[in-house]
């Protein structure tokens, strides 16, 4: 199984960000389970995989991926509704693309215990950049293993190694929230203010959240 083959049945175009980050293997977490356990802080802090810095969010292959889509995430359990899993979070809820009302393939966080959620940002692209600007706004999260310096440094890195998938805009905005970065923004859990990341957000095309019902994992195949 490949996500290309996934993309297919779902009937959702693969976003070509997402397929260079899946060929130069930036979503995988070291060569191996033991290679990440041993060196997982290091893989951490040197973005790998990409968004290591973002808040509760777990790459999975498309193995997972298809497990999750016969389980829960397909047209006869969601109401003809198709989604492509690329991510989940710690309890399960899972990180998708989806097809937006213009066609286009949106991404949002699907919860495995309610009954909606929503497209929230309008391409895979306009994801990736969201949860930097959001990490960087915040990452008290990385304190838990990581000092406040290290912090900084994992977002950073990220933001660098985003910058070969991202379009020119893009990262020109990302570059203009580290260059030259404001003092006063500085915290002991951010590196920029909540203002700065609302301005930086500017840089994407409006975009209103398309909420959808969900049935939630609990009541798929019961029966």
């Amino acid at each position: 199984m490949t996500y290309e083959s996934l993309a297919a049945r779902a009937g959702i175009p693969l976003p070509s960000t997402f397929a260079r980050l899946l060929a130069d293997g930036r979503t995988r977490y070291g060569d191996n389970l033991a290679d990440w356990k041993a060196n997982w802080s290091d893989y951490t802090l040197r973005a790998q995989p990409l968004l290591s810095c973002a808040y509760d969010l777990e790459w999975i292959d498309a193995e997972q991926a298809g497990e999750i889509v016969d389980d829960w995430l397909n047209p006869g359990f969601q109401n003809g509704r198709a989604f492509l899993p690329f991510a989940i979070s710690g309890a399960g809820d899972a990180y998708c693309l989806m097809t937006t009302a213009a066609g286009t393939s949106g991404v949002g966080m699907v919860w495995h215990d309610r009954d909606d959620s929503a497209i929230e940002t309008a391409s895979f692209e306009h994801f990736v950049f969201t949860s930097l600007v959001e990490s960087a706004a915040d990452f008290e999260h990385l304190l838990d293993d990581f000092s406040s310096a290290q912090a900084r440094e994992c977002v950073l890195a990220n933001m660098r190694a985003a910058a070969a998938y991202l379009p020119a805009n893009l990262n020109h905005a990302l570059d203009a929230l580290i260059s030259p970065q404001l003092p006063e923004d500085e915290s002991d859990i951010a590196m920029i203010s909540q203002a700065t990341a609302e301005a930086a957000f500017g840089v994407l095309l409006p975009f209103a959240q398309e909420r959808f019902a969900v049935v939630p994992r609990w009541q798929c195949n019961e029966g």
